[in-house]
């Protein structure tokens, strides 16, 4: 076999878990907001972060004590992953799941789908990034999709301004920790990476409760089955697996394919919230969210990198 054919195979086989992950990626991003809204209408949505990342801690952790001596990180390097985990897990999860509670799950994921206009935004504000006239259109038809789809849904008992807000806010936060994590030092095992975010948001959220005195009115055994398998989902599914593949695909493909569920999840969450719960889906959400998710696609590099030099990449990448 030849150099050439040895690489395109390898490509193949990339390209095949690439796309196996990054349609695991859509499925549970979008699936995330219907878990969000059962099991936030049965406990406090914080209760629901809490109880979603100290359960996902208790599981990666003994494991990445395992791989502690071969690989040990900094103090700094925690601390670092402990930044990370309160941004993009305390500040960013907690708050969606938080909003979601007051906006129908469908629409909750397309506000939930505009951290690349953030990134935008950020980036020209904090980092001096100019923004070019895609970018400016994309912000701009973006966040007017947005305020469509929440004035056309204002009239609905399900919508509360609220809900928007913190969804947004949630989001912000999102980027905020993407521009963050490649700019501080992290830890070199994602393992260890992924047990310290996680533990950091789990003691930070269980601190919220326990003074706010939302873990004292928490009944867990009065929790109805459905919010059960929502809790289970975002524990397994989409925390242990999704967050690692988010990890993953973020280190080894281009951050424009890592981060296509910003404008695919919405869909799946719109059309799964109406198979499953039942959430009408009106002429005017899905035009108004066509254009939401429009402006978002705006903001995607369309320059797709060159199979072979990817190849190379990946390889280095995964080279222990």
């Amino acid at each position: 076999m030849t150099a050439t054919s040895t690489m395109h195979t390898s490509w193949s086989r990339n390209r095949a878990w690439v796309t196996l992950a990054v349609g695991y990626q859509w499925f549970y991003n979008g699936a995330n907001f219907l878990a969000f809204k059962v099991a936030g209408n049965a406990l406090h949505p914080l209760m629901v972060a809490t109880l979603r990342f100290s359960l996902a801690a208790l599981v990666v952790l003994p494991f990445a004590l395992a791989r502690w001596r071969r690989s040990p990180a900094s103090v700094s390097e925690l601390a670092g992953a402990a930044l990370i985990g309160v941004t993009m897990l305390v500040a960013s999860q907690a708050l969606t799941i938080w909003g979601t509670h007051f906006l129908p799950a469908g629409v909750a994921a397309v506000f939930g789908s505009s951290a690349p206009l953030f990134l935008a935004l950020f980036s020209w504000a904090l980092l001096r990034q100019p923004l070019t006239g895609r970018q400016l259109a994309g912000v701009g038809v973006g966040f007017a999709g947005l305020a469509l789809m929440g004035g056309t849904s204002a009239a609905s008992g399900a919508f509360r301004p609220v809900g928007a807000m913190l969804a947004l806010m949630g989001t912000a936060s999102w980027a905020a920790g993407s521009l963050l994590a490649p700019r501080i030092s992290l830890p070199r095992d994602p393992l260890i990476n992924l047990a310290a975010q996680l533990t950091a948001a789990a003691a930070v959220l269980g601190l919220i409760v326990a003074v706010s005195g939302i873990a004292a009115t928490t009944h867990l055994a009065a929790m109805p089955p459905p919010a059960w398998a929502a809790l289970a989902f975002l524990v397994v599914a989409s925390t242990l697996i999704g967050y690692a593949v988010f990890l993953t695909l973020n280190a080894q493909v281009s951050t424009t394919l890592a981060n296509t569920f910003n404008y695919a999840a919405p869909v799946i969450a719109l059309l799964l919230s109406a198979l499953l719960l039942h959430e009408p889906l009106t002429l005017v959400k899905v035009v108004s969210g066509s254009i939401a998710l429009a402006g978002v696609a705006l903001m995607i590099d369309r320059k797709p990198p060159c199979p072979l030099s990817q190849t190379a990449e990946f390889n280095r990448r995964i080279r222990p």
